[in-house]
């Protein structure tokens, strides 16, 4: 792949414009980056370790139009990973211990590997019935209400409404259920476009009726909101709701998480809850309900609240536990701590296409936490 090839192939993701396939190519392209343990000594390690950092530094000028400088180790293709003052940019590397593999007992060789999730997801219809998107051919599904359902390539959902479509006297329901190690696009009846990620639920209308257009939300979704002023977009997640015009906005709202996280990334939104006042988001803000207290709005981290969406991890500053629900959700897979969970928080980026092993590694390069892989458990180990 040329320069010129990588970069255009790199806006095409940003823009989510990216087929599985050429995501898999871009992020194999950008993760080629690994470690031998053939008797190597620490200083030569960590020297490996310091070269790609400054060569990566070195060309930040050169692609400072399509990454941000907290972006730079992404665009170079490289885990940064601060635990325990491991890694610095501005200095050389020290550790007392030689970085540690994930490792499967205790033979210090991998011996389970899981693979990333991909496009998966069922569709409940209207009357209950279930369609397994994975076997669906590609066209038209079903006839919902007003709509017709069509699968189109690269795990797209569309519901389509005919011109003139007269408005129906009855509203008909579907639900897109997206499994742990599952991702799907939708486009709703309206053109709105949502992306939906691992373990998540979006119920929504085959026609939109009414003053208002409501979803309701479990998991997480990125949505693209087609606008309409006479009929606000509406999405519900648990105890409160995001009300929209037209606009771009991430919602994370899991249940194992400990508050629901609005970010907004163009547009307007306001976030209403019956035990808190009104907020309204402004681009580049985010708001967090825990439940209990008012919204708390924030300045957002824009790069790492749309990276599950971009093809990414990307960890800043972010506890050890709330990157193992990630990996659990992407991977399918249980996690496990052999102990009481130190306060450890990690900062890097890597694809969400690698084999989960890959993704392990680079968090043990620190020295400061080791995994047991087992086909269907990770167990955590510090």
């Amino acid at each position: 792949m040329t320069k010129e090839e990588y970069l255009a192939l790199y806006e095409r993701s940003l823009r989510g414009d990216c087929s599985p396939e050429e995501l898999a190519r871009l992020q194999q392209y950008e993760d080629d980056f690994c470690f031998s343990d053939d008797g190597e000594t620490d200083e030569t390690i960590q020297e490996k370790i310091y070269n790609r950092l400054s060569a990566s530094i070195s060309r930040e000028e050169k692609v400072k139009r399509l990454f941000p400088r907290k972006a730079v180790a992404a665009a170079a293709a490289i885990l940064l990973v601060m635990a325990s003052g491991f890694l610095y940019l501005n200095g050389r590397l020290s550790h007392s211990n030689k970085p540690v593999a994930a490792v499967s007992g205790n033979t210090g060789t991998l011996q389970h590997d899981i693979a990333p999730g991909g496009n998966k997801a069922t569709l409940i219809l209207g009357d209950g019935t279930k369609v397994d998107l994975n076997k669906a051919t590609e066209g038209k599904i079903a006839a919902q209400g007003n709509a017709t359902v069509n699968k189109s390539g690269n795990g797209q959902l569309v519901y389509q409404l005919a011109d003139q479509t007269p408005v129906s006297s009855t509203t008909v329901f579907n639900t897109l259920a997206i499994p742990r190690g599952g991702q799907y696009n939708l486009t709703l009846p309206d053109g709105s476009r949502i992306w939906m990620n691992a373990a998540s639920r979006l119920r929504f209308p085959t026609q939109f009726t009414g003053k208002e257009r409501i979803v309701e939300l479990e998991g997480e979704a990125y949505f693209e909101v087609a606008h309409n002023q006479q009929q606000p977009f509406i999405v519900k997640v648990k105890g409160m709701q995001v009300e929209v015009l037209g606009t771009q906005f991430n919602v994370m709202a899991y249940a194992d998480e400990a508050c629901i996280t609005t970010t907004l990334l163009d547009g307007k939104v306001k976030l209403r809850s019956d035990r808190t006042e009104a907020v309204i988001l402004k681009p580049g803000q985010e708001g967090v309900f825990t439940g209990s207290n008012n919204f708390k709005v924030n300045k957002a981290d824009i790069e790492q609240a749309m990276s599950w969406k971009n093809g990414y991890f990307i960890f800043n500053d972010e506890d050890l536990t709330s990157i193992m629900r990630k990996i659990s959700r992407w991977y399918n897979v249980d996690i496990a701590y052999n102990s009481g969970t130190k306060k450890l928080s990690f900062m890097g980026s890597i694809s969400r296409f690698k084999n989960v092993t890959e993704v392990l590694n680079m968090l043990a390069l620190t020295g400061t936490v080791q995994f047991k892989v087992d086909a269907e458990k990770i167990t955590v180990i510090q």
